[in-house]
């Protein structure tokens, strides 16, 4: 049931498809996904997946978001990437699937790419030191990335700990709007305000919108940071809505 294993991205990682090692990692980017962040990703754990979700639907809102985070991944490392080892590429999908639904980072795959390559050249250069020298958190991270990697206790620490050396490199990311949804009331005076005519214009040129037959749309996107407010809100006809959605 693993989602995507013949993605292009998987041809760009360090580890080769032996034994379905495609679709043993993307089923475990599906089960985290359907987790709703880390969790077990054990082969006990995988199968009670297959057995729990017989009917997975290939074009619900999981796997859609599993296709999602790996667009991204392709988008940041678009050429063989010798970084990309399998317990890498995990923390990778966890790390994009939390920054794709919280944060802004829609234009930032580059910036991704290059602090990872980065901070794993970092990771190197600790492991030839001696051990009294080693960063005490880098110790750690290296246990977590050499046993039971496939543990929950080990994946969300790994997590915590990349998000956090992340957000060092890059403070300036900001949170997305917690309400994503415009309210009646916002709504109203956005309908108000334009008077009711489609701001958008993309498959019309500016209709009047009846009240039930738009949709209040954001400006600037909330994918991309845009706030739910009025000032960013406009009136969408259904088509507009429609063909902004596809660009």
């Amino acid at each position: 049931m693993g989602c995507y294993p013949e993605h292009k991205f998987f041809g760009n990682c360090a580890f080769a498809n032996s034994r379905f090692a495609f679709d043993h990692v993307a089923a475990q980017m599906t089960l985290i996904e359907l987790n709703g962040g880390p969790t077990n990703v054990r082969d006990a754990n995988l199968n009670a997946m297959y057995e729990q979700n017989q009917d997975f639907d290939p074009g619900s809102p999981k796997a859609k978001k599993v296709r999602r985070v790996l667009n991204y991944l392709l988008e940041a490392f678009p050429e063989k990437t010798p970084e990309l080892k399998r317990f890498s590429v995990i923390s990778l999908y966890t790390m994009i699937s939390d920054l794709l639904e919280n944060y802004v980072v829609q234009d930032r795959q580059g910036d991704l790419a290059s602090w990872f390559i980065a901070f794993d050249l970092y990771r190197l250069e600790q492991a030839q030191l001696p051990e009294e020298e080693i960063e005490p958190e880098m110790t750690v991270y290296q246990e977590k990335t050499r046993y039971s990697t496939d543990a929950v206790d080990s994946i969300n620490w790994r997590h915590e700990f990349l998000m956090r050396k992340f957000f060092e490199t890059y403070p300036e990311i900001e949170l997305k709007d917690d309400q994503r949804l415009f309210t009646n009331e916002q709504r109203i005076a956005i309908f108000r305000r334009d008077k009711s005519i489609c701001q958008v214009r993309l498959a019309c040129d500016g209709i009047k919108c009846e009240w039930g037959k738009w949709h209040a749309d954001h400006k600037v996107a909330w994918a991309n940071g845009g706030k739910t407010t009025v000032a960013n809100g406009q009136v969408a006809c259904l088509a507009c809505n429609a063909a902004k959605g596809t660009q």
